[in-house]
């Protein structure tokens, strides 16, 4: 009888440090100044910017966009080659430990292809950011122009 109160309660203790490791590293990736720019009419295409930010002491990598507006989601970043701006997926960013990416205009931004319905300065737009180490972080980004 015994071995089984203190089966209860080793498993009620691993699932509250589950539950303790995985709010610690949500807590650790923050997001800021993120915001959507309003789609063109016409056309099922717009982009996002933020700022990611990991105050933790191990890097973290972006893998995954997802949101209810579009079921594609890529991370792309512009460079320039051979005189020419180019853009192209990137599939992941990576976030080093205490530290920020910025995802901006002509840089890393998020592509946002097959738009469900056409967006505008009035709508806020949900996305689920998913990180390597399984943490889903919630956002509700503003629709406005670029900065």
């Amino acid at each position: 009888m015994k071995n089984i109160h203190y089966g209860k309660l080793f498993l009620f203790f691993a699932l509250l440090l589950g539950l303790i490791n995985n709010t610690h590293a949500t807590s650790m990736i923050t997001v800021e100044n993120g915001y959507i720019k309003p789609s063109i009419p016409g056309s099922d295409i717009t982009a996002a910017y933020m700022t990611l930010k990991n105050t933790g002491n191990k890097a973290i990598t972006l893998q995954k966009i997802s949101s209810t507006i579009s079921d594609q989601i890529e991370i792309h970043e512009h460079s320039m080659a051979g005189g020419m701006m180019r853009m192209r997926e990137v599939g992941k960013v990576v976030v080093d430990a205490k530290s920020h990416v910025v995802l901006q205009p002509s840089g890393l931004h998020l592509m946002i292809f097959s738009l469900k319905k056409q967006i505008t300065e009035q709508d806020v737009i949900p996305l689920t950011l998913t990180f390597s180490n399984d943490t889903e972080v919630k956002i509700q980004l503003p629709v406005r122009k670029y900065k």
